[in-house]
């Protein structure tokens, strides 16, 4: 494995990771504003 080989395999699994996070919030971010509303209200 040359350093190139590696350097793109951590930049790739460093934007796997990100749009999984990106995923997980867009999952939570719903949930979470009717919540604030009725409490609120």
């Amino acid at each position: 494995m040359t350093g190139w080989t590696l350097f793109f395999m951590l930049v790739g699994v460093a934007f796997l990771t990100a749009q999984l996070f990106r995923i997980v919030e867009a999952i939570e971010r719903p949930a979470r504003r009717p919540r604030r509303r009725a409490v609120a209200r």
